[in-house]
Formats: C-alpha cells, sequence, structure tokens
C-alpha cells in the first residue's frame, strides 16, 4: 500500500472541500437528456477544440434521438447531434469514440440492439456514415449488439474494433488501415455468451492489450494477449466471476502500479485486487464495496480520485435495472478501504435508476464533475465538482498512428511521480478514446511531479516536468517520440 509523506497530506487537506463537494448545475448545463430510458454517455473531444464534449444513447423507438452534447469551455451545453449528423433514433445500447483513420480527430460507433450498427466518420466535425451505407465494417447481423470497445490487439497503429452481442457470439474486427475492418474469426475471442460489457486493458503492463469481457449470468472472461494471439486465464487469473454482470471498471486503487478491476452485478459486487504474477484475489466484503446500503443493483462502476487526495475513490451507479435505488460515492481511505460519503459530498442520497456514470473535466476549471444518465425517465443529472483545480493534473496522450502506437494510445501507461524523490504517486491507463486530457491524477499544489507514458506499441516513452503550481484547467498532453 503506498503511503504519503506527511507534507503531502498536510498540502492535500486545504483542497479537500469541508461542506459539500459537489453543487447539481443540471438546470443550467443544457445537458439533461430527458428521455425515458438513457442507456448511457462517452465524453470526447469531437471537434478538437481542448475541451470534452458528451454523446448521449437512449433506447426505445419513440425515445428521443441519441444526443451530441457540444460543450461551449464552461461547461454549458448544446445539442447538436441532428446538426452533425449522429442523431440516430432507434435502440441504441452504447457508443464508443476512436480515431480510427488516424487522421487526428474523433470518429464515433453507435451500438444499434436491433439493427445494423452506425460507424460515423468524423470530416471536419460533421459525421458521416461509413458502416451501413458504405460497407466498411461487414459486420454479420446475427444476435443483438450490447457493447462496443475500440483497442489496439496486435500493434500495428490502428484502432480495431470488439463488439459484444447477446443471443450470438461476440465479433472482433481488424481495421485494415484504409478506412475498412475485416472480420476475425480465427483468435478465440469470439466468446459466445450474452455480454453485457467489453473492455480493452493491458491487465499485466506488459505492452499488449488484453480483453475483459462481462457476461450475464455466466461466467466473465480474461483473454490474456500474447502478441496478437490470445490464450484465456479468467479462471486461473481468478476473475471468472458468474454473477450477473453489468460492467466492469479498471483502476489502481491500491496504488501499487497495476489495475485492480470492480465488477458490477445485479446482486453482490466484486473487487479484484491484482497482485500481479500471483493473480488476482477478491476483496469486495473486505474493502465495502459488495452493497451500499439499500443498494445492490450496480449498473456501472467509476474509478476517480474526485477529492485530489492522490487515492482513486469508486462512485456505484445503482438501479439500472429500473428498480430505483440509491447511489453511492464511496471515498478510499488508503488504506484498502472504502467509506460511504454520498450526503457529505452533496450527491443525492433518493432512489433512482441509473445507467452510467461518468467522470470528466466538463467545465475546464480542472477537477472532475459527475454526469449521471437515468433509465427512469428523470434525466440525466450533471454535478459540478467544487473541489480547488489545483489539487488536480491532467494528462492526454497520443500515439503516432500508422506503424506506431494509434492516434487514440490505448493501453498506454501513465505514472505521476513526485519529482524530488521519484516516488509513485498515481499510475493510469488510457482506456478510452477522447482527444482532450481524460486522465485526472490528484496532485498537491505547491509540489513539482514528473509524468512518464509508456506507449502500448512501439514500447517508446515519454515525460514530462510538471512544476510546482501549475495545474487547473489546462492539462498536459504527452505524444510518442519518433525514436
Amino acid at each position: 500500500m503506498r503511503r504519503h509523506a506527511e507534507v503531502l497530506i498536510l498540502l492535500l487537506l486545504p483542497s479537500v472541500a469541508l461542506g459539500q463537494v459537489f453543487v447539481d448545475v443540471t438546470a443550467t448545463s443544457g445537458a439533461r437528456n430527458a428521455s425515458m430510458y438513457c442507456t448511457g454517455a462517452v465524453p470526447g473531444d469531437y471537434d478538437s477544440d481542448g475541451d470534452l464534449d458528451l454523446y448521449v444513447t437512449n433506447w426505445g423507438g419513440g425515445a428521443p434521438a441519441n444526443a451530441l452534447y457540444e460543450n461551449d469551455g464552461r461547461g454549458v451545453f448544446a445539442n447538436v447531434a441532428a446538426a452533425r449528423g449522429v442523431a440516430n433514433i432507434g435502440n441504441s445500447a452504447a457508443a464508443a469514440w476512436a480515431d480510427f483513420d488516424n487522421d487526428g480527430d474523433l470518429d464515433l460507433y453507435v451500438v444499434d440492439f436491433y439493427e445494423q450498427d452506425y460507424l460515423y466518420q468524423n470530416e471536419g466535425g460533421t459525421f458521416i456514415e461509413v458502416g451501413r451505407t458504405r460497407g466498411a465494417v461487414n459486420m454479420v447481423r446475427q444476435g443483438a449488439e450490447t457493447c462496443v470497445a475500440w483497442g489496439d490487439y496486435d500493434n500495428d497503429g490502428w484502432a480495431d474494433i470488439y463488439i459484444g452481442k447477446y443471443y450470438y457470439h461476440n465479433e472482433l474486427y481488424h481495421n485494415r488501415g484504409d478506412g475498412t475492418f475485416a472480420l476475425v474469426g480465427d483468435l478465440g475471442v469470439n466468446d459466445p455468451r450474452d455480454t453485457h460489457a467489453v473492455d480493452w486493458i493491458d491487465f499485466d503492463n506488459d505492452g499488449w492489450l488484453d480483453l475483459y469481457v462481462v457476461n450475464r449470468g455466466q461466467a466473465n472472461t480474461l483473454f490474456r494477449n500474447m502478441g496478437g494471439s490470445f490464450v484465456e486465464e479468467g479462471a486461473r487469473r481468478g476473475v471468472d466471476d458468474h454473477g450477473l454482470g453489468q460492467d466492469a471498471a479498471w483502476g489502481d486503487y491500491d496504488g501499487d502500479g497495476d489495475l485492480d478491476l470492480l465488477v458490477a452485478n445485479v446482486g453482490a459486487n466484486a473487487l479484484y485486487r491484482n497482485d500481479g504474477a500471483a493473480g488476482f484475489a477478491e476483496v469486495g466484503a473486505a474493502a465495502r464495496v459488495r452493497y451500499t446500503g439499500a443498494g445492490w443493483i450496480t449498473a456501472r462502476g467509476a474509478w476517480m480520485d474526485y477529492d485530489g487526495d492522490g487515492d482513486l475513490d469508486l462512485y456505484l451507479a445503482n438501479g439500472g435495472d429500473r428498480q430505483a435505488q440509491p447511489d453511492a460515492l464511496l471515498a478510499n481511505d488508503g488504506s484498502g478501504g472504502f467509506t460511504d460519503v454520498t450526503a457529505a459530498a452533496g450527491l443525492p442520497t433518493s432512489a433512482s435508476a441509473r445507467t452510467d456514470a461518468v467522470w470528466a473535466d466538463l467545465d475546464g476549471d480542472g477537477a472532475p464533475d459527475l454526469y449521471l444518465t437515468d433509465g427512469w425517465g428523470q434525466g440525466s443529472k450533471l454535478f459540478r465538482n467544487q473541489t480547488p483545480g489545483t489539487a488536480f493534473l491532467r494528462v492526454g496522450v497520443r500515439g503516432l498512428g500508422a506503424s506506431a502506437t494509434s492516434v487514440d494510445a490505448v493501453g498506454a501507461q501513465v505514472r505521476l511521480l513526485q519529482a524530488d524523490s521519484g516516488q509513485l504517486r498515481g499510475y493510469q491507463q488510457v482506456q478510452r478514446a477522447g482527444g482532450a486530457p481524460l486522465l485526472c491524477f490528484g496532485a498537491a499544489s505547491g509540489v513539482a511531479y514528473r509524468v512518464e507514458v509508456r506507449f502500448p506499441c512501439s514500447g517508446r516513452q515519454a515525460s514530462q516536468e510538471v512544476g510546482a503550481g501549475a495545474r487547473g484547467g489546462a492539462g498536459v498532453v504527452l505524444v510518442e517520440p519518433e525514436h
């Protein structure tokens, strides 16, 4: 367990709000999204203006169309989905950003549960559909798509697509680098069970993206990447959770430099501590994350150091199956356990039917805000984090693309080190594309740091010194070096 030096603790104390940490700004944000059933939201800087926008997916033929909320830079949003060509009306189960053509802007994949999915290519801020209309992804239309994840599994510098399904096996599509994708059927990752969530992560820090698959009422699977081919190691590693799986959230909650795993279930959640070569140990009960008060249905888990104290905290979005239950914000106590601080932080304690929880600095002040989507007609909620932005350091990572790391740099390993001692203060991986700085570390004002990045494809490294006082909304961006 990482221990903070006394001086660091003293420096951080003033940045932790003594009263209410969050304030509800939904009414003035323009991002309420009053759908009867919203399935989720993904942040991304689609227009490359330096702030994070939101794409929100809705469900039901009569539901409002999906929304693309453009950020004015201060956390006020306007829905431009129709004008930009991405206002799908249907049963959208999920969406994910990625720069699949490595041209420097974010493209968009939208999952449709019943019909053919959509692949949108970003052309200067306007989107052209190239999946259905141009055959860029010749998808096998069997089963029902539920989820999607982008990741460069073969380290060729191009982002590939993995699709999770019900009623048919999952599918992996290889990015050819010419704007089209080819179905891959010989790598053993086409899980035939009912999949609810998928994640590309490098759990063993070897520079190759592994694949975790959350299955509904059936064993979850961990496909370890052995250099472009895969071996199923869920049971051997101890993460073959058999619950009614909803979601997986990866984060280094114990500060030891590798990713741990929270599995959100209908029923008991599980927290798997990554112990390296020894595998994972399930510590959910001891850490107090299995159940939270009256909440036993968790739709999403989301890690973030919301208070800037250097430890990852956890938000549980509960009631996602339309059974109203209260959410929970669980604060990391620094010794392996979590405490429910929902009410003290100023977040709702009343029952709701959340479907997603998204942490992102949406107003550009440096502190991570919280966006919650709803599956019961109450509309989404946006809560502004009032912790001073000087308590955080935002980091963005970009690969070179083509023969190097894909531009999105999914799988890049990012370490925050104290500059004078070299002591590890935080470890994260890039787990999704976003454009603007997406990673957020707790970082005391008045302390100098060094950010180090290891890129997954080339193995190249980049680093940047961050002087004392260099905090707030600007953030730092590290680009893969050419040599």
